[in-house]
C-alpha cells in the first residue's frame, strides 16, 4: 500500500473541529478519512504494512518505545526525512492507522479544556518540535532515523542508550544542533552506549548535562561537526575524562 497523507483541507478541518469530535477521539474512529479518497493524497512510495505488528501497547509504566520506534520506522522505512517533515503525514496517521496506539500511549484527559490542547500537541505536528518530539507518531519515526545515522551499532542498540533516561533523551531533541550534527550525535551517543553497558554515569541528570555545557563551550556543537568523527572522540573523551573527572563511565 502507498503511503497516504491527509489533504490540507482535511487537516485544517480536523484542527478547527477538535472539541466537536472529543467523542471520536475518546472511543470512536475516524474511518472515513481510509475510506474516502478526497480526504487524502498517497505518495510514490509503499509503506510496509506487516510492520504494524510489531506495535505495542504500554503496560503499566513500559511504552515499548524501542519496540515501536522500530516498527514506524520499518513501517515508513522508504520514506525520505523531507517527506517526514509533512504534518499531513503524521496526521493521517495519528488519526487512522495507529490512532488505537495514540489514545492507549497518550489517554485523553477526562476534562474537556485539556483534552483539545492534549490532542493539538500529540495528534497534530504544526512545527519541527511538534513533529520530533510531540505528536504520537512522528516522534517514533525520528528518534528511530537519528539513531540510523550512528555508525558501527545496531538501530536497536542505538534506541536502547537514547532511550534509557528520558531526561538525557530530552537534552538531546531540545538542542536541534546536536540532532543536526551528526559526527557530535554519535559521538555522544555511543558514549552513552558504553555508559549504559556499565555504571551508567554519563546517564545521571547532573553530569549530562554538565557534558553538553562543556561540548559546547569548546566551540559549538556546529563547529564541532565540521570536524572528522575521529576528532570529536578524542574531544569527547578529554572531556568527559579531565574536564568532568570521570575515569569510567
Amino acid at each position: 500500500m502507498k503511503i497516504r497523507i491527509a489533504r490540507d483541507a482535511t487537516v485544517q478541518s480536523l484542527r478547527d473541529s477538535i472539541a466537536a469530535n472529543l467523542s471520536r477521539y475518546r472511543n470512536g474512529d475516524f474511518s472515513h478519512l481510509d475510506l474516502d479518497p478526497t480526504q487524502y493524497l498517497e505518495l510514490p512510495v509503499d509503506s510496509d504494512d506487516s510492520a504494524l505488528a510489531g506495535i505495542k501497547f504500554p503496560k503499566g509504566e513500559d511504552y515499548f518505545e524501542v519496540d515501536n520506534c522500530l516498527a514506524v520506522y520499518q513501517l515508513l522505512k522508504a520514506l525520505a526525512p523531507y517527506d517526514a517533515r509533512d504534518e499531513r503525514l503524521w496526521v493521517y496517521l495519528s488519526h487512522t492507522t495507529l490512532l488505537q496506539y495514540g489514545r492507549a500511549r497518550w489517554p485523553i484527559p477526562k476534562d474537556d479544556e485539556k483534552a483539545v490542547s492534549h490532542i493539538h500537541t500529540h495528534f497534530f505536528a504544526k512545527a519541527n518540535r511538534q513533529i520530533e518530539r510531540d505528536n504520537l507518531a512522528s516522534r517514533l519515526w525520528w528518534m528511530a532515523h537519528l539513531c540510523t545515522r550512528v555508525q558501527g551499532v545496531s538501530q536497536k542498540q542505538a534506541l536502547e542508550a537514547f532511550l534509557l533516561r528520558s531526561d538525557v533523551r530530552a537534552n538531546i531533541i531540545e538542542r536541534p544542533t546536536i540532532a543536526q550534527s551528526t559526527h557530535v550525535f554519535s559521538v555522544i551517543l555511543k558514549g552513552l552506549i558504553q555508559s549504559s553497558m556499565g555504571k551508567k554515569i554519563l546517564f545521571e541528570r547532573s553530569t549530562f548535562r554538565k557534558l553538553m555545557m562543556e561540548l559546547n563551550s569548546i566551540g559549538g556543537f556546529k563547529l564541532l561537526d565540521a570536524l572528522p568523527e575521529s576528532e570529536v572522540i578524542k574531544i569527547f573523551t578529554e572531556v568527559v575524562g579531565k574536564r568532568l573527572g570521570i575515569a569510567t563511565v
